[in-house]
């Protein structure tokens, strides 16, 4: 038979094919189960503060974590520091076995995507009136588990029409040796001997215009006090902050802005560093919203050893009272005032303008007073609402989740 290349034997001087390695016969590994984790990450609103520390904090306890960010990470409003923003890039090239994995979702509720699923979706959400859009109770529904960040929130989705079983509360803390007393105070220009300081987006729903007013009234412009207001970047911003400020106070208190106590705006959001340095740099914290999701900056300028002003309503109350702040009383619930769909029906706090002029008075005459109840404000988050305390709340529930 003549001979047919490729087969029979080959001649003793022909090159030899190499062994197969044991490496290339055994399969590829498996690839883990772990936490794909969507949502932002990297920008300075509370939803990425909350979700970078315990992305971090999951993969340094050897959760396999895979982010899928919302906000980039070159985001000029970023207060992460270089290291920490290379940490979480770092964990948007993980790879997980999608199907054995839990697939977590920290955007709004209509941007859930439920097209896919792994093991288990759970939704992490919030809102800040006294319930939640009709638009976010069928994404909740589908959803295996909502996580929500108090009991008011708890029972805001219930009394909506999620499904009470579905819903956990899983609260999100602060690092209390990041804010606390004795880090060197940020360098504000024009800041006066006693300075309130205050954290805006400029939405209606935190109370900015109220806070202007009240200040401007209550304070006259020869008075040792400032209100130093940090403005978180936003894209939506048709105006510039500076003639927004002057429009609330000409439009609400009749004032110029020339011609009250120094109204300070900080438009560049500080860095890692910076953020314990704001609050360094405030004598009292206010923030008289008509309702917040969270209350991520009251915890942290409680922290901060500050005193606090805020809107006695809503979900802050699971870790603020008198004894460590200044509830602003509450002149009853209203609708809120927008034109929107999603919001018709919805109420919100309504707070006493004049309860909060008294409330800025008493803090500002009575510092000794005000400083005790910081002190106290201090020691409460610390044993109460540190992340490292409520952490382990966080990985248990999903170790569960993957067991």
């Amino acid at each position: 038979m003549p001979n047919t290349p490729g087969l029979g034997k080959q001649p003793a001087n022909a090159p030899q094919d190499p062994p197969a390695s044991e490496d290339a016969a055994r399969p590829a590994p498996a690839l883990p189960a772990g936490i794909v984790f969507e949502g932002p990450a990297f920008g300075p609103v509370g939803q990425a503060c909350e979700a970078s520390a315990q992305l971090l904090t999951l993969a340094r306890v050897g959760v396999p974590v895979c982010l899928v960010p919302t906000d980039s990470p070159d985001d000029s409003g970023s207060p992460l520091g270089s290291a920490t923003r290379q940490q979480l890039e770092s964990l948007t090239h993980t790879k997980l076995d999608l199907a054995r994995s839990v697939l977590y979702r920290a955007t709004v509720p209509p941007d859930w995507s439920l097209d896919y699923y792994g093991r288990c979706r759970i939704g992490r959400a919030g809102f800040w009136t006294d319930r939640i859009p009709r638009s976010w109770v069928e994404p909740c529904n589908a959803m295996d588990e909502v996580w929500v960040p108090s009991e008011f929130q708890r029972q805001a989705f219930v009394d909506s029409g999620v499904q009470a079983q579905k819903l956990r509360v899983l609260r999100a803390g602060v690092d209390t040796t990041f804010f606390c007393p004795g880090q060197p105070p940020l360098a504000i220009p024009e800041r006066r001997s006693f300075n309130f300081l205050s954290v805006s987006n400029l939405r209606d729903r935190q109370g900015t215009e109220l806070l202007l007013t009240a200040f401007a009234q209550e304070f006259h412009p020869d008075e040792d006090v400032s209100l130093t207001l940090k403005i978180v970047p936003s894209r939506q911003r048709s105006m510039d902050p500076g003639s927004e400020l002057a429009f609330f106070l000409e439009r609400s208190a009749g004032v110029a802005l020339e011609n009250c106590a120094p109204l300070i705006l900080l438009e560049e959001w500080p860095s890692a560093s910076g953020r314990a340095s704001l609050y360094a740099a405030a004598d009292a914290f206010v923030l008289p919203a008509h309702g917040v999701a969270s209350g991520r900056t009251l915890l942290e300028a409680l922290a901060s050893e500050l005193p606090v002003i805020a809107t006695g309503w809503g979900g802050p109350l699971e870790f603020l009272n008198d004894s460590i702040g200044y509830l602003i009383d509450l002149e009853g619930l209203v609708p809120v005032p927008y034109g929107e769909e999603f919001l018709a029906g919805h109420r919100w706090a309504n707070p006493s303008p004049a309860h909060l002029r008294q409330c800025l008075r008493e803090v500002f005459a009575h510092p000794e007073e005000a400083r005790k109840r910081g002190r106290q404000g201090r020691q409460t988050v610390v044993e109460n609402w540190d992340c490292r305390a409520l952490f382990p709340r966080w990985e248990s529930e999903f170790r569960r989740l993957l067991a």
